[in-house]
């Protein structure tokens, strides 16, 4: 019955893993689709909402930032693929050595993560920092320029009040025997100042309208960018410490396979050896699936945040 349970368990294993692998293809896809219409809308970005230089800046880098975790995701998945075969190879080996009393055996084997270690992965998550300062930046920035919209609108709300609060003391101030022309000059002026008034506030109230949700929108943008920058920053953290991981898990079994093949002769040192390399393999295998797994959730998770930016920016203001 354990054996049974055991089997059951391996079989779901491989169906998820299965599935896992074929959903980050489908999610590679979409990402590949996401490239296409990236250029347009950061056209449409910059043409229509006369946004600054260095906002489309940081959220051009944004998405070049995302493009290159993109790349580095496609070129994990062949290094885990690479790593699982190398330890069937690696199964073989242990089971040759074991069964045998040759005294000759050869071990090659190689870390398919030697050229993505925390080192390599490092320039990236810098870049992410910094684009993030930027994004924040210039959210910070809009948010002014925001709050100085506002306040001129108050302003000039205030000024339209005290400028009718004094022509109505002025008009009261009037002696009696003017009353009746001075109501009708008055209110002859009045009228027309009135309607240039209104005429004014209408021309003027709706770029002024349009600034403001421009601005709110602008904000938006900038504050979705920040939150996909930080979580696409958080999974990078994630990834490369597995990857530091498993990189320094097969160097050391590596050498303990190569040490086994130099000392074939020394029996029993030898079979104490491969049996703490198979328990470090199978514990460096679950590790493998564990990064695999992750890498697949970051490419969702890279697919999710450039999504919602595209989705921002495509919002007409």
């Amino acid at each position: 019955m354990a054996a049974v349970r055991a089997q059951k368990a391996q079989d779901i294993e491989e169906e998820y893993n299965s599935t896992l692998r074929s959903q980050s293809k489908e999610m590679e896809a979409l990402l590949e689709t996401q490239e296409i219409i990236i250029s347009p809308v950061l056209h449409n970005m910059m043409v229509h909402r006369r946004t600054s230089s260095e906002i489309e800046l940081a959220m051009a880098n944004y998405f070049d930032a995302t493009t290159e975790a993109l790349e580095m995701c496609r070129q994990l998945l062949q290094n885990i693929k690479d790593a699982q075969s190398n330890y069937q190879s690696m199964d073989s080996f242990l089971a040759s050595i074991s069964a045998s009393h040759a005294l000759d055996f050869a071990f090659t084997s190689n870390n398919p993560f030697c050229t993505t270690t925390r080192s390599n992965l490092r320039p990236i998550h810098d870049k992410y920092s910094c684009i993030l300062q930027s994004i924040r930046s210039s959210h910070r920035r809009v948010g002014r320029k925001l709050k100085m919209v506002k306040a001129v609108k108050k302003l000039s709300r205030a000024l339209v009040v005290m400028a009718g609060g004094a022509a109505a003391a002025a008009a009261f101030g009037t002696g009696a025997h003017l009353l009746f022309f001075g109501l009708l000059l008055i209110g002859t002026a009045t009228t027309g100042a009135l309607k240039t008034w209104l005429a004014a506030r209408a021309s003027t109230k709706k770029p002024s309208s349009k600034t403001m949700s421009s601005l709110l929108q602008l904000q938006e943008q900038l504050d979705t960018a920040a939150k996909g920058t930080y979580v696409v920053g958080q999974d990078l953290d994630t990834v490369s410490n597995l990857v530091a991981r498993l990189s320094d898990a097969i160097e050391r079994e590596n050498a303990m396979a190569r040490w086994c093949a130099e000392r074939a002769d020394e029996r029993s040192s030898v079979l104490e050896m491969v049996n703490e390399l198979r328990r470090s393999c199978s514990s460096s295998k679950r590790l493998t699936d564990e990064l695999e797994e992750h890498v697949c959730l970051f490419l969702a998770t890279i697919h999710r945040a450039r999504n919602l930016v595209i989705q921002e920016i495509s919002k007409k203001a």
